[in-house]
């Protein structure tokens, strides 16, 4: 009676242990699974950057700028500048009252941003 008493005990821990590890090799492959995700994320993430590093070296390279500055000079209204041009932040005037949003802005991006100004006024 023992015998069976113990052999029974026996074969619930045993039926438990076996849960437990299924368990816990379930949880295992789920990790290793969204370990696998992110490591693939991460590598898309290196490959955008890198792309984005090149665009940017690309669009940056002084060949490319010069061509765009005379291309569109006229519009730019841009002149060479020498390096006794280089002021401080003392040297430039301050802006005067009286040149408000009352004038006209150039571009256009500082003209709406002028109008909203002045209808928060």
């Amino acid at each position: 009676m023992l015998r069976r008493v113990f052999n029974f005990l026996m074969l619930t821990i045993m039926i438990v242990g076996a849960g437990i590890t299924y368990d816990m090799k379930h949880k295992a492959e789920l990790a290793a699974d969204r370990n696998e995700r992110l490591e693939s994320e991460i590598a898309k993430d290196k490959d955008a950057v890198a792309l984005l590093r090149a665009e940017w070296s690309l669009l940056t390279q002084p060949s490319r700028l010069q061509s765009l500055v005379e291309k569109y000079a006229d519009y730019f209204e841009l002149q060479p500048f020498s390096p006794t041009q280089i002021a401080t932040v003392d040297q430039i005037p301050m802006r005067s009252a009286s040149s408000g949003p009352a004038t006209a802005p150039a571009d256009p991006i500082s003209r709406l941003t002028a109008v909203a100004k002045h209808k928060v006024e």
